[in-house]
């Protein structure tokens, strides 16, 4: 029988110091700058609770991940061994999102009336229903920027209440870098995200990113119902059970949790650790088949379907060439 974990559990797991688990388990380790490197093995580094063995490639994040790498445990194993001792919490977390003093104040002089940039991008970029793009920013959730990024705002109650909070998303790969800019707005409320309601909620569906959250929305719009979206913009736990959390405060009677994250190491070990948390409804996932992401999966079902356009749409133009031809040559012959 597979032993299911309290939230309280992995939370307290969760913010331990790293450094100081190992050491008491007999590790060794030498300070070097801001770094504190293993004794035995030279690539395994730590740092602000983060570790990196470079030699094998792995890294992660805090005491159970370790655990779960170094010592070869199962999610459920790391926790209670990790709650075993009586250690110090990490109080220093990068994992946190950039914080303001006061409430958050949505910088609206940065909006333009112009929205060809974020259309482009996400329509014909990111492969986004333009419905959907449209009415989103018909209900103010997304507008764009005087430097032309998508802003995606960060709405109570589905996306119907107050903006508490911001991220940015670039619609050009910056030079010299890979990918576009992103960033998340400094803000006082922690562990929230870009959510959308789809009628009135009885389930609610994680994702990784806004463009992951409207890439899946774009696949089952046609099937999904009475569901909010929310983006956690990562991996975060405890943006799933605060949003949870405050879905039932306003009255919503959820009775399904998704994690549609990536298909990938960490997007699977976060379902896992998930999964052993003793909440109801049970948390359920859904990931991509084959593909890394839902934009992916998203942009393979475009260019399938525009395949099979081009291939019906072909055979009907060359037999209409065909046709005007025997025409042609009836004219001659008649003439």
């Amino acid at each position: 029988m597979t032993y299911r974990l309290a939230e309280e559990e992995v939370m307290k797991a969760k913010d331990v110091d790293l450094l100081s688990y190992l050491e008491a388990k007999g590790e060794k380790f030498q300070k070097e700058g801001n770094y504190y490197r293993h004794t035995e093995h030279d690539s395994l580094l730590i740092r602000d609770n983060m570790y990196a063995w470079n030699s094998r490639g792995e890294k992660g994040y805090g005491a159970i991940s370790f655990a779960r790498m170094y010592y070869g445990m199962s999610f459920q194993e790391a926790v209670r061994d990790v709650n075993l001792g009586d250690y110090p919490t990490f109080t220093s977390s990068k994992e946190e999102e950039p914080k303001q003093n006061g409430p958050f104040r949505y910088p609206g002089h940065l909006e333009v009336q112009d929205k060809q940039a974020i259309k482009k991008y996400l329509v014909q970029e990111r492969k986004i229903d333009s419905r959907l793009v449209n009415w989103l920013i018909g209900q103010d959730l997304i507008a764009q920027d005087k430097k032309k990024n998508v802003v995606f705002k960060w709405r109570e109650q589905g996306g119907t209440g107050d903006i508490v909070g911001a991220e940015r998303q670039g619609t050009v790969k910056m030079e010299n870098k890979r990918g576009s800019f992103k960033q998340i707005l400094p803000n006082g409320k922690p562990h929230t995200g870009f959510t959308v309601d789809v009628g009135k909620p009885t389930s609610i569906y994680y994702f990784e990113s806004p463009i992951d959250l409207l890439s899946y929305w774009t696949l089952q719009q046609n099937r999904l119902q009475n569901a909010r979206l929310v983006s956690m913009n990562g991996l975060k736990m405890k943006t799933v059970l605060r949003t949870f959390k405050e879905a039932k405060d306003e009255g919503l009677s959820v009775n399904r949790i998704v994690l549609a994250v990536d298909n990938d190491k960490a997007g699977k070990e976060f379902t896992e650790k998930m999964g052993a948390l003793t909440i109801t409804p049970r948390v359920q996932m859904h990931l991509p088949p084959q593909e890394k992401d839902w934009n992916d999966v998203l942009k393979v079902v475009i260019q399938s379907t525009e395949k099979q356009q081009q291939s019906y749409i072909q055979p009907q133009v060359q037999q209409k060439k065909q046709a005007v031809q025997i025409q042609k040559k009836e004219m001659e012959r008649s003439v």
